[in-house]
Parts: C-alpha cells; sequence; structure tokens
C-alpha cells in the first residue's frame, strides 16, 4: 500500500513529534475514558490514480486508553461490514478484532495515528485466502469539540501473506469518534 519512501516519511514524523514532546497526554481521549466510534470508508484499489470502487466500510469502535512504554495509544474492539455493489458483493463480509493505535502530540487541535490490529473474517475472498487478517491504519484526527473527534484514514487488511493470496483490502474514509464517561 504504502512504498518505502512513504514508510520512512511516516515512521520519521511519528517518531520525531513523539520525541518533541515527551511524554504527552493521549490527544484522542483528554480528561475522558471511553469512545465509540462511527467509520465509514470507501474502497480504493490504484493508489497512484486513486481509483474508487464500490466497496464500501462500515464499522463501530469501542476504544479506551493505554499506555505502551509512555507513548499514548488508544485499544479497540472493531466490527466492521464490508458491502460491495454489482461485481464487487462477492466480497461482502464482516471482520471483527482487536487493535491500537499510537498518537502524536495534538497540535492545533490536530494529532496523528498509526494503528495495528488482528482481525477475523466471515469468508475467504480471492483477494484474502484465510478468514485470519492483519489491518494498517494511518488516521489524521481532528478535535472538534472536547467531546467529538474527526478522524480521516486510510486503511489496509490483508493476511501478511500468510496464504499465497494476500492482496488485500484499501480503504479511505472517515470516523465520528465521542468520547464520553470515564471507567
Amino acid at each position: 500500500m504504502f512504498g518505502k519512501k512513504s514508510f520512512i516519511c511516516i515512521v520519521f514524523l511519528f517518531f520525531g513529534a513523539v520525541f518533541a514532546e515527551f511524554p504527552f497526554e493521549n490527544p484522542a481521549f483528554e480528561e475522558k475514558k471511553q469512545q465509540l466510534a462511527l467509520v465509514l470508508g470507501q474502497g480504493i484499489r490504484d493508489h497512484k490514480d486513486l481509483r474508487f470502487e464500490r466497496l464500501y466500510s462500515v464499522g463501530i469502535t469501542y476504544s479506551q486508553p493505554y499506555h505502551f512504554f509512555r507513548l499514548p495509544v488508544r485499544r479497540n474492539a472493531e466490527f466492521i461490514m464490508h458491502r460491495g455493489a454489482g461485481e464487487f458483493s462477492r466480497y461482502n463480509n464482516w471482520i471483527a478484532g482487536l487493535s491500537q493505535d499510537f498518537f502524536t502530540p495534538q497540535l492545533w487541535r490536530m494529532y496523528l495515528s498509526l494503528g495495528i490490529g488482528a482481525y477475523i473474517k466471515s469468508e475467504k475472498t480471492d483477494r484474502i485466502s484465510s478468514l485470519f487478517t492483519f489491518g494498517q491504519k494511518v488516521a489524521l484526527g481532528f478535535q472538534v469539540i472536547d467531546e467529538l473527534r474527526l478522524e480521516f484514514f486510510i486503511r489496509h487488511f490483508s493476511n501478511g501473506t500468510l496464504t499465497e493470496t494476500s492482496s488485500g483490502y484499501d480503504f479511505i474514509g472517515l470516523s465520528a469518534v465521542w468520547n464520553f464517561g470515564t471507567l
């Protein structure tokens, strides 16, 4: 999904921002301790020309704050439905799993997150020929008000070449994240 140069730039920017203000508060939560997110995505296939597919993603995510080696993290339980139109209906399935998002410090009400997770799918497809899959996500978040954040993301699902077929699914989209209550 990402070229080697893009990956190196993202890692450099992420860790540069992390160590610029270390340690820092979790920009996705602040004083709140729980989140619910509505996730909407559009399938893409050709990254150079940004060719959209008639494959859509709708999901719900429950999250809690956490620290991993003093870095702010969001632990997620996710349930995602993939629905395609026309020829893409062969990719209709659901995905459920656990993931973590690592954050940079908030700057002008914005933050960057990098996420990784492990998931189980309901169906094998010609893109991922296993029920087990991994997911990676890069998101740019914006704090609208204390309780609401919007996150624009790019997401990839594949099984990491555990099987011969692993071209995966790619999505761009938007998450509306609502912060609430304490534990």
